[in-house]
């Protein structure tokens, strides 16, 4: 957590990139495991850890990377109840660990571990035990250490029979079970060093209908085990096994998962655990069920059970209360005869964005959707909307919207959002083709090829000033673009100029210049029409980029314009950044920065070092110097550029100042380094960024423009007292605004003699920021300084400031 207060610091006093505020967005309803720790339960997510109060039966704390997780992909908790020490297992990253409210030393390979990859984790007294991919490590926690110590790995070598361990549990009696697809390794605390004293138990030499695990319960001396052949049950310390592969008659069901409350009851669900998927994979209508001597005794169905097309991936009994938790509707309670609706974290659908768009109220909307039929691990869920505060999440069961699978997006003239799905998918239910969603009203429409788009495929979706809606149509001979009016009626279409491929028509973006409409492939490249008429197929007004390499071919992501002098056409592509200035191409990189095509070849003053095509020693370069591509654009209020990539993060590039600085998860919170959209709300100068792994954002500032602030409250000054040499930068703001009075408002700053020492002008948040300099530029000396905020209209605003140095 302090790792980022101070690089943020660092880039406030730059000076040229002060970024503030970052938030961390992502989804916390599918769940992976519960814990109780005193009067909270403590939930591991794909997006974080969510804590849940017991007494307001709420959601509470929400912690992420931004907090100091290294990972918000969480597997498996722990917690010890005697110093109240909280274990984090992490899909990539190790084992988190947090006491007395802050992390301290987290477990990981550069500890011992066998893996940072974690399924699973429990502890027996002080040993902490951790199931990963490659082998089961076992820790010793140590009060003298900071961190525990390794005692021991165990892999196929040493006990194991695989080791991709995906269940464990401890008995009270010391026996530990490892669950895996190769069996059921149980072994004795005290004798784990001894290969002989392991015990292996699986389809080949016991009655076991499957050698695959699925999941472990024990409670007392009664264990039960959940395979995809059917359900195992003993009483310890026998290992004296009884099979209930017939629980559904003649149907062998996988059982997945399971769990023994005090009662000695054993509610479990139906289906298997698929890790490629991200899913519970599960063919029948039966959600859970709940089995005592000898017999099945309830059967729940998803509609019973009140779920939401999810799975159930394990169960926790609280203060006698039996929770289930689930893959999609967080928590259901059981009051003994019937489930409560799903308890869910106000959050966004899930962690993969593909678009970004604010519509004419400045409410943000994300799609997840992917170039393919079939769902994937971690998107293809809806359309989320977000109005700074509140989640609104639309799926193809709780709307009209035609498919989760939702690839594109737009809001016209009318505020109505148009959703374009890939691919339709009967399993799923979903249906390609274009929703239209008023939601102001809460009506829906939908637009297919009945209305004259080339096919339902849709790769892109864009607004012209006529408010006239552009629809790519993708793939075979009727991937064309097609434009209809507001009213949906069938305007004109037209192929792209010379694709790649005849047979298979790849239209993937469009942007609307001044004077030209630019049009991008998904294998194709750059197409060009220069005119503002309506493209017409094969006519003179096509062309492609003048050299034949890069731009005529691969993948376009992305297209924005700046104008500063003239208008520049900045374009992201599978090759690089290139930008277009209506006389000259230049392509940028990290190893060269600038080129420029001279009408045959790409020029960069190869042989006489020029600081305009090269890198000056020590200069930080185009994406921190890695070979990647640029995949998302954004011109800021300030002309600078914004160049999201596919794997380095976002580098901001100030073309004034010839400067670049990247920002990455290793000094931002930014939540990924592969960024997939961009998109800025004007009104309080917030920059979203989409990512692979969720969504963050920042305020960037806002233009004086935007400001329409009339008030000048109470003024708050922070920190205070302030140290320049120490990197501090003063902040003075309009308490309870977002920025100060609009116009010529400024801020005076005197010593105790009543000297005006500087005079300050409104920074990129409107508001006030110094940096300990006097009006000559020379550092003011430690002691109190007085401020005057005035606004235009004669409000004031008084205070004290200690500068130390």
């Amino acid at each position: 957590m302090r790792r980022y207060l101070l690089i943020l610091m660092i880039i406030v006093t730059t000076g040229l990139f002060a970024l503030k505020n970052w938030k961390v967005y992502t989804n916390t309803t599918h769940i992976f495991d519960v814990i109780e720790s005193g009067n909270e339960l403590q939930i591991a997510t794909w997006g974080g850890l969510v804590s849940y109060d017991l007494s307001s039966g709420s959601y509470g704390k929400k912690l992420t990377s931004i907090d100091g997780l290294s990972s918000n992909d969480i597997r498996s908790l722990d917690y010890f109840d005697e110093s109240g020490e909280i274990l984090i297992g992490t899909a990539d990253s190790g084992v988190d660990r947090i006491a007395n409210d802050d992390f301290v030393t987290p477990i990981t390979e550069t500890l011992g571990l066998k893996s940072n990859i974690v399924n699973k984790i429990a502890h027996n007294d002080s040993l902490i035990f951790v199931a990963t991919k490659l082998g089961l490590s076992c820790f010793k926690d140590e009060p003298e250490f900071p961190f525990p110590l390794l005692i021991n790995n165990y892999d196929v070598g040493n006990g194991l029979s695989t080791n991709n361990i995906t269940s464990l549990q401890i008995a009270e009696s010391g026996y530990i079970f490892c669950g895996s697809d190769s069996g059921l390794d149980i072994v004795h605390v005290d004798s784990m060093d001894t290969e002989a004293n392991w015990y292996h138990f699986n389809a080949e030499n016991s009655i076991f209908p499957s050698s695959i695990i699925n999941d472990i319960a024990i409670r007392d001396n009664y264990i039960a085990i959940g395979t995809t052949g059917g359900l195992v049950v003993s009483h310890l310390p026998t290992f004296q096994w009884l099979l209930y592969d017939d629980l559904f008659g003649s149907t062998t069901v996988s059982i997945f998962p399971i769990y023994i409350d005090s009662a000695h009851q054993i509610f479990a669900g139906v289906g298997y655990w698929d890790e490629l998927k991200l899913d519970v994979i599960d063919s029948t209508d039966i959600a859970a069920f709940q089995f005592s001597y000898g017999q099945i005794q309830k059967i729940w169905s998803d509609t019973e059970m009140n779920l939401n097309n999810t799975q159930v991936m394990g169960f926790k009994e609280i203060e006698g209360t039996l929770v289930a938790y689930t893959w999609g509707d967080g928590l259901l309670l059981y009051d003994g005869s019937d489930w409560s609706l799903p308890q869910k974290t106000n959050s966004l659908l899930s962690n993969t964005i593909k678009a970004l768009v604010l519509d004419k109220q400045n409410k943000l909307w994300i799609t997840d959707g992917h170039k393919g039929s079939t769902a994937t691990p971690k998107g293809t869920r809806g359309v989320s909307s977000f109005d700074g505060n509140t989640w609104q999440n639309y799926t193809a069961k709780n709307s009209d919207l035609r498919s989760n699978n939702i690839y594109s997006i737009c809001v016209d003239e009318n505020n109505r959002k148009w959703f374009g799905a890939w691919g339709s998918n009967s399993t799923q239910n979903w249906q390609n083709g274009i929703s239209v969603f008023d939601d102001m009203n809460n009506l829906w429409d939908n637009v297919t090829t009945d209305n004259g788009i080339g096919n339902n495929t849709i790769s892109f979706l864009t607004v012209d000033k006529q408010n006239r809606i552009w629809i790519c149509s993708y793939g075979g001979s009727t991937g064309y673009i097609t434009i209809l009016d507001d009213s949906f009626e069938y305007v004109t279409s037209f192929e792209l100029f010379e694709p790649m491929d005849l047979n298979d028509m790849d239209p993937n973006y469009i942007f609307f210049s001044e004077e030209k409409i630019y049009f991008g492939g998904w294998l194709s490249g750059l197409r060009i029409w220069n005119d503002t008429s309506d493209p017409i197929t094969n006519e003179e007004y096509w062309s492609k980029t003048p050299f034949t390499d890069n731009l005529q071919g691969g993948r376009i992501f992305d297209i924005i314009s700046r104008n500063i002098d003239n208008e520049e056409i900045w374009v992201a592509s599978g090759s690089g950044l290139f930008m277009y200035n209506g006389e000259d191409w230049y392509k940028y990189g990290p190893h060269i920065k600038k080129k420029v095509w001279d009408g045959n070849d790409w020029f960069w003053s190869e042989d006489i070092p020029n600081a305009e095509y090269w890198y000056y020693e020590g200069q930080e370069r185009l994406y921190g110097s890695i070979s990647t591509y640029p995949t998302a654009l954004f011109v800021d209020p300030f002309g600078m550029i914004w160049i999201g990539t596919q794997d380095a993060g976002i580098t901001i590039f100030d073309t004034g100042r010839d400067k670049f600085i990247n920002l990455t998860t290793e000094n931002t919170p930014l939540i990924s380094n592969t960024i997939t959209a961009l998109a800025y709300e004007p009104i309080t100068g917030t920059l979203y960024i989409g990512t692979n792994s969720g969504m963050n954002s920042v305020e960037i500032g806002i233009s004086a423009a935007m400001n329409e602030e009339k008030d000048l409250f109470e003024t708050i000054v922070y920190p205070n007292p302030f140290y320049p040499e120490n990197g501090d930068i003063l902040r003075i703001e309009n308490k309870g605004a977002i920025t100060m009075p609009e116009g010529n408002t400024y801020c005076r700053i005197f010593d105790l003699n009543g000297d005006m020492v500087m005079e300050i002008g409104k920074d990129i948040y409107e508001q006030f920021s110094w940096d300990g300099l006097n009006k000559a530029g020379k550092k003011c000396g430690s002691g109190i300084y007085l401020y005057v905020v005035s606004a235009p209209d004669g409000q004031t605003s008084k205070g004290k400031i200690v500068l130390i140095r």
